[in-house]
Protein backbone atom coordinates (compact mmCIF):
# COMPACT_ATOMS: atom_id res chain seq x y z
CA UNK A 1 0.00 0.00 0.00
CA UNK A 2 0.98 3.32 -1.07
CA UNK A 3 2.25 5.64 1.63
CA UNK A 4 1.81 9.25 0.30
CA UNK A 5 -1.39 8.70 -1.70
CA UNK A 6 -4.86 8.67 -0.60
CA UNK A 7 -8.64 9.23 -1.75
CA UNK A 8 -11.95 10.24 -1.13
CA UNK A 9 -14.94 9.64 -3.10
CA UNK A 10 -18.45 10.85 -2.34
CA UNK A 11 -20.88 8.85 -3.61
CA UNK A 12 -23.66 11.00 -2.27
CA UNK A 13 -25.75 8.04 -1.13
CA UNK A 14 -24.88 4.58 -0.11
CA UNK A 15 -28.46 3.54 -0.75
CA UNK A 16 -28.19 5.41 -4.14
CA UNK A 17 -28.91 2.57 -7.08
CA UNK A 18 -24.87 3.20 -8.78
CA UNK A 19 -23.39 2.36 -5.52
CA UNK A 20 -24.69 -1.46 -6.14
CA UNK A 21 -20.84 -1.80 -8.37
CA UNK A 22 -19.00 -0.41 -5.53
CA UNK A 23 -20.44 -4.05 -3.43
CA UNK A 24 -20.83 -6.61 -6.37
CA UNK A 25 -17.38 -5.24 -7.82
CA UNK A 26 -15.21 -2.50 -5.96
CA UNK A 27 -16.20 -0.57 -9.46
CA UNK A 28 -16.95 3.21 -9.47
CA UNK A 29 -16.50 5.49 -12.21
CA UNK A 30 -16.21 9.23 -12.75
CA UNK A 31 -17.19 11.67 -16.02
CA UNK A 32 -14.03 12.43 -17.94
CA UNK A 33 -13.72 16.74 -17.57
CA UNK A 34 -10.64 18.52 -16.48
CA UNK A 35 -10.54 18.55 -12.65
CA UNK A 36 -11.61 14.84 -12.67
CA UNK A 37 -9.19 13.91 -15.22
CA UNK A 38 -6.43 15.40 -13.42
CA UNK A 39 -7.02 13.70 -9.74
CA UNK A 40 -8.16 10.85 -11.11
CA UNK A 41 -4.65 10.50 -13.43
CA UNK A 42 -2.78 11.31 -9.59
CA UNK A 43 -4.03 8.03 -8.40
CA UNK A 44 -2.12 4.76 -7.87
CA UNK A 45 -2.37 1.37 -7.45
CA UNK A 46 -2.14 0.47 -3.74
CA UNK A 47 -3.26 3.99 -2.23
CA UNK A 48 -6.25 3.55 0.17
CA UNK A 49 -9.53 4.99 -0.74
CA UNK A 50 -12.57 6.46 1.48
CA UNK A 51 -16.19 6.34 0.67
CA UNK A 52 -18.71 9.05 1.69
CA UNK A 53 -21.70 9.31 1.66
CA UNK A 54 -24.98 9.72 3.21
CA UNK A 55 -26.61 6.66 5.22
CA UNK A 56 -30.38 6.55 6.56
CA UNK A 57 -30.79 6.73 10.38
CA UNK A 58 -33.57 7.64 12.29
CA UNK A 59 -35.19 10.85 10.98
CA UNK A 60 -32.86 11.26 7.91
CA UNK A 61 -29.10 10.60 6.07
CA UNK A 62 -26.28 10.69 7.91
CA UNK A 63 -23.36 11.53 6.28
CA UNK A 64 -19.58 10.96 6.43
CA UNK A 65 -17.06 8.12 5.49
CA UNK A 66 -18.75 4.24 5.88
CA UNK A 67 -16.53 2.33 3.38
CA UNK A 68 -12.60 1.75 2.46
CA UNK A 69 -10.80 0.12 0.10
CA UNK A 70 -7.65 -0.28 -2.09
CA UNK A 71 -7.06 0.83 -5.17
CA UNK A 72 -6.09 -1.96 -7.46
CA UNK A 73 -5.96 -0.66 -10.82
CA UNK A 74 -7.42 2.18 -12.90
CA UNK A 75 -8.37 2.57 -16.92
CA UNK A 76 -10.45 4.38 -19.21
CA UNK A 77 -13.47 2.45 -20.62
CA UNK A 78 -16.62 3.89 -23.35
CA UNK A 79 -18.37 0.53 -22.04
CA UNK A 80 -21.97 0.67 -20.73
CA UNK A 81 -21.92 -0.45 -16.89
CA UNK A 82 -25.40 -1.90 -16.47
CA UNK A 83 -25.57 -0.52 -12.90
CA UNK A 84 -25.23 2.84 -13.79
CA UNK A 85 -28.73 3.11 -14.81
CA UNK A 86 -28.97 7.22 -14.89
CA UNK A 87 -25.87 7.31 -17.30
CA UNK A 88 -24.50 3.67 -17.96
CA UNK A 89 -21.46 5.24 -20.05
CA UNK A 90 -21.15 8.44 -18.35
CA UNK A 91 -18.39 7.66 -15.69
CA UNK A 92 -15.50 6.50 -17.91
CA UNK A 93 -12.56 7.01 -15.80
CA UNK A 94 -13.35 3.88 -14.08
CA UNK A 95 -10.85 2.37 -10.74
CA UNK A 96 -10.74 -1.41 -9.48
CA UNK A 97 -11.34 -1.33 -5.47
CA UNK A 98 -10.69 -4.06 -3.09
CA UNK A 99 -13.14 -3.55 -0.10
CA UNK A 100 -11.53 -3.26 3.69
CA UNK A 101 -14.13 -4.93 6.56
CA UNK A 102 -16.34 -3.79 7.51
CA UNK A 103 -17.90 -3.63 4.09
CA UNK A 104 -21.51 -3.12 4.77
CA UNK A 105 -21.57 0.50 5.50
CA UNK A 106 -24.68 0.07 8.25
CA UNK A 107 -21.53 -1.91 10.14
CA UNK A 108 -19.32 1.18 10.11
CA UNK A 109 -18.99 3.63 12.71
CA UNK A 110 -17.72 6.73 10.09
CA UNK A 111 -16.20 9.70 10.09
CA UNK A 112 -18.82 12.13 9.66
CA UNK A 113 -19.00 15.09 7.95
CA UNK A 114 -19.19 17.35 10.56
CA UNK A 115 -15.57 15.72 11.39
CA UNK A 116 -14.85 15.82 8.12
CA UNK A 117 -15.12 19.58 7.88
CA UNK A 118 -13.79 20.61 11.62
CA UNK A 119 -11.65 18.06 13.16
CA UNK A 120 -9.92 16.91 10.62
CA UNK A 121 -9.82 20.65 7.99
CA UNK A 122 -11.10 19.04 5.26
CA UNK A 123 -13.06 22.18 4.15
CA UNK A 124 -14.49 20.86 1.01
CA UNK A 125 -17.20 19.21 3.00
CA UNK A 126 -18.00 22.50 4.77
CA UNK A 127 -19.98 22.97 1.75
CA UNK A 128 -23.83 22.66 2.21
CA UNK A 129 -24.44 20.79 -1.20
CA UNK A 130 -22.17 17.66 -1.96
CA UNK A 131 -22.02 15.98 -5.20
CA UNK A 132 -20.08 13.32 -6.90
CA UNK A 133 -16.15 13.68 -6.70
CA UNK A 134 -12.92 12.78 -6.09
CA UNK A 135 -10.43 14.27 -3.31
CA UNK A 136 -6.90 13.37 -3.70
CA UNK A 137 -4.44 14.06 -0.86
CA UNK A 138 -0.49 13.62 -1.45
CA UNK A 139 2.38 15.69 -2.13
CA UNK A 140 1.17 19.15 -2.20
CA UNK A 141 1.98 20.83 -5.34
CA UNK A 142 1.30 17.64 -7.65
CA UNK A 143 -1.15 17.75 -10.18
CA UNK A 144 -4.35 17.11 -9.02
CA UNK A 145 -3.99 16.98 -5.41
CA UNK A 146 -5.58 18.66 -3.36
CA UNK A 147 -4.78 18.33 0.18
CA UNK A 148 -1.75 16.94 1.78
CA UNK A 149 -1.09 13.45 2.38
CA UNK A 150 -0.54 14.05 6.61
CA UNK A 151 -4.52 14.66 6.48
CA UNK A 152 -5.49 11.59 4.78
CA UNK A 153 -3.10 9.59 7.04
CA UNK A 154 -5.00 11.02 10.08
CA UNK A 155 -8.23 10.08 8.88
CA UNK A 156 -7.37 6.90 7.69
CA UNK A 157 -5.95 5.79 11.18
CA UNK A 158 -8.97 7.03 12.83
CA UNK A 159 -11.42 5.24 10.72
CA UNK A 160 -9.46 1.87 10.77
CA UNK A 161 -9.10 2.07 14.88
CA UNK A 162 -13.39 2.76 14.78
CA UNK A 163 -14.14 0.05 12.88
CA UNK A 164 -11.47 -2.52 13.62
CA UNK A 165 -12.70 -6.17 14.65
CA UNK A 166 -13.71 -7.24 18.29
CA UNK A 167 -11.65 -9.96 19.15
CA UNK A 168 -13.64 -11.53 22.51
CA UNK A 169 -11.43 -13.10 25.25
CA UNK A 170 -13.22 -16.11 27.20
CA UNK A 171 -14.03 -13.63 30.32
CA UNK A 172 -14.07 -10.16 28.85
CA UNK A 173 -13.84 -6.62 31.01
CA UNK A 174 -15.87 -4.23 31.85
CA UNK A 175 -14.76 -1.97 28.70
CA UNK A 176 -14.92 -4.92 26.30
CA UNK A 177 -18.69 -5.77 27.51
CA UNK A 178 -19.29 -2.34 26.72
CA UNK A 179 -18.26 -1.73 23.20
CA UNK A 180 -20.15 -5.05 22.55
CA UNK A 181 -22.93 -3.32 23.34
CA UNK A 182 -22.21 -0.43 21.79
CA UNK A 183 -21.36 -2.65 18.73
CA UNK A 184 -25.25 -4.27 19.03
CA UNK A 185 -26.79 -0.98 18.91
CA UNK A 186 -25.11 -0.13 15.48
CA UNK A 187 -25.72 -3.56 14.18
CA UNK A 188 -29.60 -2.65 14.78
CA UNK A 189 -29.04 0.57 13.26
CA UNK A 190 -29.81 2.47 16.72
CA UNK A 191 -27.99 5.59 17.54
CA UNK A 192 -25.26 3.77 19.99
CA UNK A 193 -23.55 6.25 22.89
CA UNK A 194 -21.51 5.09 25.32
CA UNK A 195 -20.65 7.25 28.83
CA UNK A 196 -23.65 9.16 28.51
CA UNK A 197 -24.17 11.80 31.15
CA UNK A 198 -27.03 12.50 33.47
CA UNK A 199 -27.06 14.70 35.98
CA UNK A 200 -23.57 13.95 37.34
CA UNK A 201 -24.08 10.17 36.48
CA UNK A 202 -22.11 8.07 33.37
CA UNK A 203 -24.20 5.82 31.44
CA UNK A 204 -22.14 3.06 30.53
CA UNK A 205 -24.35 2.54 27.11
CA UNK A 206 -27.64 4.19 25.79
CA UNK A 207 -29.44 3.45 22.79
CA UNK A 208 -31.60 5.89 20.60
CA UNK A 209 -34.15 6.10 18.18
CA UNK A 210 -33.83 9.43 17.06
CA UNK A 211 -30.77 11.62 17.14
CA UNK A 212 -32.70 14.58 19.13
CA UNK A 213 -34.72 11.90 21.44
CA UNK A 214 -33.98 10.64 25.35
CA UNK A 215 -32.57 7.46 25.46
CA UNK A 216 -34.90 4.40 24.93
CA UNK A 217 -32.78 1.80 26.52
CA UNK A 218 -29.80 2.38 29.14
CA UNK A 219 -27.17 -0.60 30.24
CA UNK A 220 -24.79 -0.66 33.45
CA UNK A 221 -21.91 -3.41 33.47
CA UNK A 222 -21.21 -4.87 36.59
CA UNK A 223 -19.10 -7.40 36.51
CA UNK A 224 -17.80 -6.76 39.81
CA UNK A 225 -17.48 -3.68 42.61
CA UNK A 226 -21.19 -2.26 44.09
CA UNK A 227 -24.72 -3.06 42.26
CA UNK A 228 -25.88 -0.63 44.38
CA UNK A 229 -24.44 1.86 42.20
CA UNK A 230 -25.06 0.78 39.17
CA UNK A 231 -28.88 -0.15 39.76
CA UNK A 232 -28.63 3.96 41.25
CA UNK A 233 -27.93 4.82 37.68
CA UNK A 234 -30.57 3.11 35.94
CA UNK A 235 -33.38 4.01 38.73
CA UNK A 236 -32.36 7.32 37.25
CA UNK A 237 -32.42 6.99 33.60
CA UNK A 238 -35.95 5.28 34.47
CA UNK A 239 -37.21 8.48 35.89
CA UNK A 240 -35.68 11.06 33.66
CA UNK A 241 -35.96 9.39 30.73
CA UNK A 242 -38.15 6.90 31.31
CA UNK A 243 -35.41 4.19 29.22
CA UNK A 244 -36.00 0.66 29.64
CA UNK A 245 -33.34 -0.20 32.34
CA UNK A 246 -30.61 -3.20 31.37
CA UNK A 247 -28.46 -4.23 33.86
CA UNK A 248 -25.35 -6.58 32.93
CA UNK A 249 -23.35 -8.45 35.25
CA UNK A 250 -21.69 -12.34 36.19
CA UNK A 251 -23.96 -15.21 36.36
CA UNK A 252 -23.03 -15.52 40.28
CA UNK A 253 -24.04 -12.14 40.91
CA UNK A 254 -27.38 -12.44 39.40
CA UNK A 255 -28.86 -13.93 42.43
CA UNK A 256 -27.41 -11.06 44.78
CA UNK A 257 -28.86 -8.28 41.83
CA UNK A 258 -32.15 -9.46 41.92
CA UNK A 259 -32.65 -9.63 45.52
CA UNK A 260 -31.98 -6.13 45.44
CA UNK A 261 -33.87 -5.14 43.19
CA UNK A 262 -36.72 -6.39 44.98
CA UNK A 263 -35.81 -4.30 48.03
CA UNK A 264 -34.26 -0.74 47.26
CA UNK A 265 -35.08 -0.85 43.62
CA UNK A 266 -38.85 -2.52 43.81
CA UNK A 267 -39.94 0.59 41.54
CA UNK A 268 -37.96 -0.33 38.80
CA UNK A 269 -38.54 -4.41 39.39
CA UNK A 270 -41.11 -4.68 36.59
CA UNK A 271 -38.79 -2.99 33.78
CA UNK A 272 -35.41 -3.77 34.89
CA UNK A 273 -33.73 -6.53 32.80
CA UNK A 274 -30.83 -8.65 34.62
CA UNK A 275 -28.58 -10.31 32.26
CA UNK A 276 -25.69 -12.55 32.44
CA UNK A 277 -22.80 -10.78 30.36
CA UNK A 278 -22.17 -14.26 28.29
CA UNK A 279 -25.66 -14.26 27.30
CA UNK A 280 -25.44 -11.19 25.95
CA UNK A 281 -22.04 -12.30 23.90
CA UNK A 282 -24.38 -14.97 22.44
CA UNK A 283 -26.33 -12.60 21.14
CA UNK A 284 -23.76 -10.09 19.94
CA UNK A 285 -22.32 -13.36 17.96
CA UNK A 286 -25.35 -14.29 16.69
CA UNK A 287 -26.06 -10.94 15.46
CA UNK A 288 -22.91 -10.36 13.81
CA UNK A 289 -23.16 -13.53 12.35
CA UNK A 290 -26.79 -12.63 10.87
CA UNK A 291 -25.64 -9.42 9.39
CA UNK A 292 -22.69 -10.32 7.87
CA UNK A 293 -24.51 -13.51 5.87
CA UNK A 294 -27.67 -11.18 5.09
CA UNK A 295 -24.57 -8.33 3.53
CA UNK A 296 -22.83 -11.20 1.31
CA UNK A 297 -26.49 -12.44 0.01
CA UNK A 298 -27.15 -9.11 -0.94
CA UNK A 299 -30.62 -8.54 1.06
CA UNK A 300 -29.23 -6.42 3.97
Amino acid sequence: MSTQLGCIVNIISFSHPHARSLYKEGLWGFPDNRVNRARWDALIAGCEVLFYGGLALGDGERKGVYVRGILRRKWVSGEPVDYWVQNPRGYPLQISVELLPPKDPKLAKPITKEELAGAFGVEIFRQRMDRWSLVVFGERGRRGVTYSFDKFAKLAAEFAVRNRQLKLPERPEHEEIKEVIYQMGLLQQRISLKEVELDGYKLDVAWKRLPKSDPYIVFEVQIGGNLNDALTKLKHARDIWNSRPVLVTTEDQLPRAKEIVSGAFHEIKDELRILDWSRLMEAYKAKSHCKELESSLGIS
